[in-house]
């Protein structure tokens, strides 16, 4: 079983491993010690490192209607 603390701030009991100076990870990211995103555990690649390389951007946009020059509009 996982050593527990009780949390330096709402003392709520705590994984030792998942604390932040003394603090849960809520509790952290309530007092801006870490981010406010959810910790998922994720290691390795994300999917943006997955994706090749992006390819060269062939359009010049002169298809879509807003980039079309309107009727008497000088160029």
């Amino acid at each position: 079983m996982e050593r527990m603390r009780p949390c330096r701030r709402c003392g709520h009991l705590t994984r030792v491993d998942r604390m932040v100076q003394g603090y849960g990870r809520n509790c952290a990211a309530l007092l801006g010690l870490i981010g406010g995103t959810v910790d998922t555990g994720h290691a390795g690649p994300d999917l943006l490192d997955l994706i090749e390389v992006e390819p060269e951007d062939e359009c010049d946009g002169g298809d879509r209607p807003a980039d079309k020059p309107r009727i008497g509009e000088r160029k």
